[in-house]
């Protein structure tokens, strides 16, 4: 009776752990593999505002073939792209503002930081040997996560100077996280990243591969701000002070090491940003993020002719509409030195594009 029923439990015992590793293969299959990721990205059901409107004007613009959403239209939509436009700058810059206005453009997909360009730059033998369109899917993937997510999909209360919420990027009657029938412009907006990536040997060939693989321009969008303030918020976010809820007020931090490491950083990114500039000519596009918050509609309209691609007054004026005309201004919340602030206007001096910005405006 007891060896019989030893035996029984062992058969049980072995089952279950067979069981188990079947299970445990087939999950790491699935991360492990790419393209799998990307066509299944999962939702988030706790998102502030989702807009029924982004999937229903998705699929009316779809013929009736009974396979919407399918990836062969996906493929269709691709086909049309001319244009791969990746932002190249710097953190705080309003990247993620201005990514969300051009991802609402009907034929426009701008992915929220997904490191395209490193990603690319770094595994060209991996893009190259396969479809573009794989290295698409994770622009694309990343643009609809934005939605699921709520990032782009969340309205935004209050204003940059008395926030009441977290910040949210969603453009009414407009096209985030999908497409009307074809897609011209894809990219991304990891502005930081790219600008590091851009610093390295191989920068100016890997966007050279790029364009002959897809056989698309690429271009980069340069949003500048104010020295002082990409430094001071970068120091406030490194020391903790990153959801400034409430009315702004001045805290005049005092974190000296955490300032001197947030210009050193600031400055090897405008380093890789005159890279491409110089190397790039016609290819990069300098717009002051001031620019962004005073005058929406015609800034937009500035970078659909650089990308050429067309724009509808409809389009513009729906993007203007969600975009706070108050800018942040965050230089007095930190202590500078007189040392540090020296040493921020010697090195601006290095690159025309920080011409006419000084701490005081």
């Amino acid at each position: 009776m007891w060896p019989r029923s030893l035996s029984r439990f062992r058969r049980f015992f072995m089952g279950v752990i067979v069981g188990c590793a079947v299970a445990v293969f087939l999950v790491m299959i699935t991360w492990t593999n790419e393209d799998y990721f990307v066509k299944t990205q999962p939702v988030n059901d706790n998102i502030d505002v989702v807009s029924p409107a982004v999937l229903d004007k998705h699929e009316a613009g779809k013929q009736d073939t009974g396979e919407s959403n399918s990836q062969s239209d996906l493929y269709e939509a691709y086909g049309h792209v001319h244009t791969i436009v990746f932002f190249i700058g710097y953190p705080r810059s309003r990247h993620s503002l201005l990514g969300s206005l051009l991802d609402a453009h009907s034929h426009m997909a701008v992915s929220d930081e997904t490191m395209a360009f490193p990603r690319w730059q770094g595994h060209l033998e991996k893009w190259r040997n396969g479809s573009i369109y794989a290295f698409y899917d994770t622009l694309f993937g990343a643009s609809q996560e934005a939605i699921k997510k709520g990032r782009r999909s969340r309205v935004f209360k209050g204003s940059v100077v008395n926030k009441t919420s977290a910040y949210g990027y969603f453009v009414p009657n407009q096209w985030q996280g999908s497409y009307d029938q074809y897609i011209e412009v894809i990219g991304d907006k990891s502005g930081a990243f790219t600008a590091r990536a851009m610093r390295q040997r191989n920068a100016i060939d890997a966007v050279r591969l790029l364009e002959q693989a897809s056989g698309a321009k690429v271009k980069f969008i340069h949003v500048v701000r104010n020295p002082f303030d990409n430094i001071a918020t970068m120091t406030l976010e490194e020391t903790g002070i990153k959801k400034r809820d409430g009315t702004h007020e001045i805290k005049q931090v005092s974190a000296p090491e955490t300032v001197d490491a947030s210009i050193s950083r600031y400055f090897g990114w405008a380093e890789g940003c005159n890279k491409a500039r110089e190397s790039l000519p016609g290819s990069v596009l300098d717009i002051p993020s001031i620019e962004i918050v005073k005058n929406p509609a015609e800034t937009l309209r500035k970078i659909c002719k650089f990308l050429d691609i067309t724009c509808t007054e409809q389009y513009l004026q729906d993007c203007a509409a969600t975009v706070d005309p108050i800018p942040s201004v965050t230089r007095d919340f930190i202590v500078w030195t007189a040392e540090q602030k020296n040493r921020v206007y010697e090195q601006m001096r290095q690159f025309s594009f920080f011409n006419g910005y000084s701490y005081d405006q």
